[in-house]
């Protein structure tokens, strides 16, 4: 619809206007739109780079420095510490440091998303917080807006990566990250 038509209709008759566009907002997502259409991500970043993992996986959110939480010595570099949060201990992971980026100093604003792979109680699930530089948002993401994951990403990166957007959002295959024997400590 052409600015003038839509600029016309709406100084004939606003409350029409607006009650018509709350209506568009308040419409409940179909289901294609919900699962084939879209990304519901939880978005964060990690220095200068932005990450996205499905909502879907992530349990909740917690400040870091309101958690008690602790350093464990003889642990991989991409092993932030452990955090005790309502009374059970996670592991902390950097997935930064485990993709490759550089190290960076904790935040004052860091927070620990806390993360589950599989159904809970079933053999091969995984539980983990995952550091994140900021408070992490929330985004939906048309499908079609992901892109193949670049050259710009590492190699060994690349098999967590399921795509990335044009404002350079990576979006993680957490199941996959999860899922990778690579992340646990056996010592």
């Amino acid at each position: 619809m052409k600015q003038s038509a839509i600029r016309n209709r709406v100084l004939r008759n606003p409350q029409s206007e607006l009650e018509r566009r709350a209506r568009a907002l308040a419409r409940l997502p179909t289901e294609v739109e919900v699962e084939g259409e879209t990304l519901h991500l939880v978005t964060f970043s990690l220095g200068e780079e932005r990450y996205g993992v499905e909502i879907a996986l992530v349990q909740g959110i917690h400040p870091l420095e309101s958690q008690p939480w602790s350093r464990v010595p003889c642990t991989p570099g991409f092993i932030v510490g452990a955090v005790n949060i309502r009374g059970r201990i996670y592991s902390v992971m950097d997935i930064g440091r485990f993709l490759g980026l550089p190290p960076r100093p904790l935040s004052e604003t860091a927070h620990v998303l806390l993360a589950r792979s599989g159904e809970q109680g079933a053999v091969g699930e995984m539980e983990l917080g995952i550091l994140a530089d900021d408070l992490p948002q929330v985004a939906n993401v048309p499908l079609a807006e992901v892109q193949p994951s670049s050259a710009a990403i590492s190699n060994p990166a690349q098999k967590y990566v399921r795509g990335v957007t044009a404002d350079m959002l990576i979006i993680l295959h957490l199941g996959r990250l999860l899922s990778d024997p690579a992340i646990i400590v056996h010592e």
